[in-house]
């Protein structure tokens, strides 16, 4: 056991990535080969990170870990980025859709405004809470500080594709723009959590409010129109990307990760 925690504290990250994309990858297959078991693949993250907190930190790493998740303090003005930003990206992809050619959704297919608050809550328990606890909660605050931020962030948006790959190769007319959005996406996120003191609660609103979005107007899509809608979805999100880097440098220039991954810096709760 000494050994084993031995190298998890020494490779903390090859430690986690190994394991979310094993358990995940796990749970993709399993529903195949026995029927009625359920779809667990976007629980990897989050037990990877439970298993590789405890056994690299013990209790100190699990505190760690919840208190990225549950960190709440921070400005308002992160709190409407998180929900707006993800929002207004989606109303610009719809918007230009329907520009292209895509019919517009009868009010019949869409449901009523209001519906994103009662979708929210379901959205981020679909897959969000649980993929993004371990990404933001235990991953990204380890990345090296050697590296910039945007550097970081852009291998961490890789590997994220890496792990999105069963699900992008399902649908092979989506499989470039559906991993483009995935790495693009990243940079908004984590410009979102790098402000917002390191809360990955503020990572698991910005997805959720991304993939509520998804389900309200994306299920009104099929065949060439939804390929479309992908394709718009990442060009969008490169713009926004390439907007948030250009007017905040200060953030993505700065290398404090290993500050923010040590147990003793992270601030109570209390």
């Amino acid at each position: 056991m000494y050994t084993i925690r031995s190298a998890v504290k020494r490779h903390p990250l090859v430690a986690f990535f190994g394991l979310a994309y094993a358990i995940s990858f796990a749970f993709y297959v399993l529903p195949s080969l026995v029927p009625g078991f359920p779809f667990l693949f976007p629980f990897g993250p989050i037990i990877a990170a439970i298993i590789a907190a405890g056994v690299g930190n013990g209790i100190g790493g699990l505190k760690e870990l919840l208190s990225r998740c549950l960190r709440w303090r921070v400005g308002l003005r992160w709190y409407a980025a998180a929900l707006l930003v993800p929002v207004a990206i989606s109303v610009a992809v719809i918007g230009l859709s329907i520009l292209m050619g895509t019919p517009m959704p009868s009010a019949a297919q869409l449901r009523p405004w209001y519906s994103f608050f009662m979708l929210l809550p379901v959205a981020m328990i679909d897959a969000p809470l649980q993929e993004n606890s371990g990404w933001h909660g235990y991953a990204l605050p380890r990345f090296p500080a050697s590296r910039s931020r945007l550097a970081n962030t852009l291998i961490f948006g890789v590997l994220l594709a890496g792990w999105h790959a069963p699900l992008a190769l399902a649908d092979p007319s989506l499989t470039v723009p559906y991993l483009l959005t995935t790495v693009l996406s990243q940079i908004v996120t984590n410009w979102v959590f790098y402000n917002a003191c390191g809360s990955a609660l503020l990572a698991i609103l910005y997805h959720s409010a991304a993939n509520t979005m998804g389900t309200y107007y994306g299920h009104t899509l099929v065949g060439s129109n939804l390929t479309q809608y992908f394709w718009l979805l990442a060009a969008v999100n490169a713009v926004v990307a390439i907007l948030v880097v250009a007017a905040d440098q200060k953030t993505w220039r700065s290398r404090e990760q290993a500050a923010m991954a040590s147990v003793e810096a992270v601030p109570s709760m209390s």
